[in-house]
């Protein structure tokens, strides 16, 4: 009787963790998310700027390491969430030395990435 209570007692401590976790990933994006829903859309020369700055500055690299996620105009809607949390979130784009983004062009990445509604 003692092992099956102490079997319970781990179980529901495995669930409870597991739902807080889930929970948290959960608020997590949704906070990430969360700044563009006051945002209205933007106007179509905030994408063509944004993609001179993934032409420019992403895939000069994606050409030589990642062939298959080279940017374009058609595309670059469909890796809007992506790019949000890889150069925002994560931070882990651009990578290395070689490529960074100005003050500027970070901003015009974020306008234009409010403008998307992924969720």
């Amino acid at each position: 009787m003692k092992k099956l209570l102490i079997h319970l007692f781990l179980i529901g401590l495995l669930v409870s963790n597991f739902q807080l976790f889930t929970a948290f990933k959960k608020s997590e994006i949704n906070v990430d998310l969360a700044e563009q829903s006051f945002v209205r859309k933007a106007d179509p020369e905030i994408k063509k700027e944004a993609f001179e700055i993934l032409k420019s500055k992403c895939n000069v690299c994606h050409k030589r390491k990642n062939p298959f996620k080279i940017f374009s105009l058609k595309n670059m809607d469909r890796h809007a969430k992506k790019i949000y949390k890889q150069v925002f979130v994560y931070r882990r784009m651009p990578k290395g030395d070689s490529v960074k983004l100005t003050d500027e062009e970070y901003q015009t990445l974020k306008n234009w990435l409010k403008s998307k509604n992924f969720k």
